[in-house]
């Protein structure tokens, strides 16, 4: 069932007056919203939200006040499917949203080339050398870049946002709300070693509460020996492990 069918449907059971009527057909509704939300791939933190404004409290001694906050309830639930049942981003849903993050995150040497490395047109006024000069010299610079790409198709991405991961707090480089996402950048330095990365971003995957966290490391110095098989020690996955994670390397050579 769509949403904003729900949504008209539950605004009609705001004429009921009658607490067992209500409160029947307020609990099949409740049942089709969680169902729908999660067919629609709603992110597990939306759908938490909603089922915490699907309480009510029931009055043994005054179905008036049972009623009151059935609707309450009711139009608490009906807001937050408002606010959220529009495709988020311009249009584009959660799951199309991630695949799109991830090809930029895949494909990102191609942006670098095609901007600072290829032949400038003769008429233009940005000159070779010019953009020759920019370097990637650290998660800064590669953060600002990564940022500057997104932004565009995700207008409410955001940078630098803190939160408390019950003990101290944690910083995101790079957060999207809508799908829970924190994407981490990391730039590899000559006194880097391969373990005290892995140890630095296998420290940051389990204090993120976010749902996904990407992590989009460059490379520079070339430390990591194996780019697969270190991808594939930071995959996770929501069902097992309670949050998705995926790796991201753009080589020294790609640049």
């Amino acid at each position: 069932m769509e949403i904003k069918d729900l949504i008209l449907e539950g605004k009609n059971l705001a004429g009921i007056s009658e607490k067992k009527e209500l409160q029947c057909k307020y609990d099949l509704w409740c049942s089709k919203v969680k169902a729908s939300l999660k067919d629609a791939d709603f992110s597990n933190r939306i759908q938490e939200e909603i089922k915490v404004k699907m309480h009510y409290m029931e009055n043994e001694y005054s179905e008036i006040d049972t009623l009151k906050s059935l609707k309450k309830s009711m139009y608490s639930v009906i807001q937050v499917l408002e606010e959220k049942s529009v495709l988020p981003e311009n249009g584009i849903d959660r799951q199309a949203g991630l695949k799109l993050i991830e090809k930029i995150l895949d494909n990102f040497y191609m942006y670098y080339r095609a901007m600072y490395r290829q032949s400038v047109h003769k008429r233009g006024t940005l000159k070779a050398e010019i953009l020759n000069a920019v370097q990637i010299g650290n998660e800064y610079d590669l953060q600002r870049m990564l940022y500057s790409i997104l932004l565009p198709v995700f207008p409410t991405l955001r940078q630098e946002v803190c939160s408390d991961n019950g003990y101290g707090g944690m910083r995101a480089d790079i957060y999207l709300d809508v799908f829970n996402l924190v994407i981490e950048t990391k730039c590899t330095r000559k006194s880097m070693s391969e373990k005290q990365l892995l140890e630095e971003l296998g420290a940051d995957a389990f204090h993120y509460q976010a749902e996904i966290i990407y992590f989009f490391v460059c490379d520079r110095t070339e430390i990591i020996k194996n780019p697969e098989a270190f991808k594939q020690a930071f995959v996770r996955e929501q069902e097992k492990d309670g949050k998705t994670v995926r790796m991201f390397i753009l080589q020294a050579k790609e640049l």
